[in-house]
């Protein structure tokens, strides 16, 4: 472990919300990279450009599929230096750069990150540094990994952010004409959420009073009509259901799991874990509508078993610890997940073939893994199915890699194995054989 190559005060000194407002932790790399090449900050922000856009680094939580390409609008434009400016102002907090007289530099502690990175050849060991750089100053993660234990202690951690939209609960846009239509929905929505609530968290909750306060607001603030049977501007659907998923997120947040800062600190610090392998989030969890967040790290004293590793210290002699499961038995603990999770989703989807992302939550889930370690334990199952050591056959493919389709922005990473990424599996299972 390598806690003492960049020295930390180890003292937290700022509120969670006041973290600069950028998901992606590659920008960090990016900017070092950019100030190891050049000194004048111009020159430094048109690296900046051409890196964010090979890296595909977009302003969400999510990298973009598609490249900002010829002259940058000045919207655009002005989105970058925001940016820009962000990831300078949180780089001098943790020591990296130095400033003067608008030439920037990297600090010592700047060059051993960056040397992190080139030298280890991926973000994983960068990321964990920036974790101890980020806590030292925060103790954010700490906050994060004990709130989400706190707010649901029926289902270990899990927070659930139930979104159905009105097709989801078979309702027709175009049969939306009036208030009336969005009061008989957000009736079935509440109904959704309370079965929700009941069976993910344990709870028993009336939503009735919020849901009305909901369609007073959007009445109050000219969205919807005041009368039941008056028509609405159908021009405002979109912005309508966006105002009925935002409250819903936020009454889950504040009300029911008593969330102490913003929405946007939450998505934040939760996105920045997933990429350290410390929290885990997804919009897409098999048969669940809306994002799911999950713990895969604890705070704790000391060491609870062997398959947890300490990658913080903190000065009150807790530590964070992140579930790193390793060994034989652990591979065959995976293996079975991996197949019990594959012949669940088959029977749903009635094909042989059946999506990789979707198996990859259900196991991280259950075993309550990182995306980067469910990619090395399947880089070894396959190996191991290569070689005929296993008893099953894994045939790992490609359908449609999210480059060929129309999306604009990759929301789910793709599996990397054997040096190429796969999107679909299939598992077959010897006649006699248990696994």
């Amino acid at each position: 472990m390598r806690h003492k190559e960049i020295l930390l005060s180890n003292v937290s000194s700022k509120p969670l919300q006041s973290v600069k407002r950028f998901y992606l932790l590659e920008y960090f790399y990016v900017l070092l990279k950019s100030i190891a090449k050049y000194s004048d900050k111009e020159m430094i922000f048109d690296s900046f450009k051409i890196l964010k856009q090979e890296h595909r680094l977009g302003e969400s939580k999510y990298k973009k599929l598609t490249s900002d390409t010829g002259n940058l609008s000045k919207v655009q434009l002005d989105r970058y230096r925001y940016t820009f400016k962000q990831v300078i102002d949180e780089s001098k907090e943790y020591g990296l750069i130095n400033e003067d007289d608008g030439i920037l530099s990297l600090t010592n502690e700047g060059r051993v990150l960056l040397n992190e990175y080139q030298e280890r050849s991926g973000f994983h060991e960068f990321n964990q540094t920036l974790l101890r750089l980020m806590e030292s100053k925060y103790d954010a993660f700490k906050y994060m990994i004990k709130f989400l234990y706190k707010a649901n202690t029926f289902k270990t951690g899990l927070l659930i952010f139930p979104n159905y939209s009105p097709s989801q609960l078979h309702f027709d846009r175009a049969s939306f004409k009036s208030t009336g239509h969005f009061i008989e929905y957000s009736k079935k929505l509440t109904e959704r959420l309370q079965k929700d609530i009941k069976k993910y968290l344990d709870q028993d909750r009336d939503l009735a009073v919020e849901n009305i306060k909901l369609i007073n607001r959007l009445t109050e603030i000219g969205l919807l009509p005041n009368q039941i049977d008056d028509k609405f501007d159908s021009n405002k659907y979109n912005v309508i259901t966006k105002r009925f998923r935002d409250f819903w997120i936020n009454y889950f947040l504040k009300e029911i799991y008593n969330y102490d800062y913003s929405l946007s600190s939450f998505d934040i610090w939760t996105y920045r874990g997933k990429q350290i392998g410390i929290i885990n989030a997804t919009e897409f969890y098999p048969n669940f509508n809306g994002r799911i967040v999950y713990p895969t790290s604890i705070i704790a004293r000391d060491i609870v078993t062997k398959d947890f590793e300490n990658i913080y210290d903190y000065n009150d002699g807790f530590h964070l610890y992140i579930h790193n499961p390793s060994g034989d038995e652990n591979q065959e603990i995976f293996v079975k997940y991996l197949v019990r999770a594959y012949f669940d989703l088959r029977r749903n989807y009635r094909s042989y073939f059946i999506n990789l992302n979707a198996l990859r939550e259900i196991v991280c889930y259950n075993m309550k893994i990182s995306e980067y370690l469910f990619e090395r334990f399947l880089e070894k199952t396959y190996r191991l199915n290569l070689t005929g050591r296993l008893k099953l056959g894994i045939s790992l493919e490609v359908d449609k890699l999210p480059e060929e389709t129309k999306a604009m922005y990759l929301k789910q990473d793709p599996v990397m194995v054997d040096g190429k990424y796969r999107n679909i599996i299939a598992i077959d299972i010897a006649k006699g054989d248990k696994i």
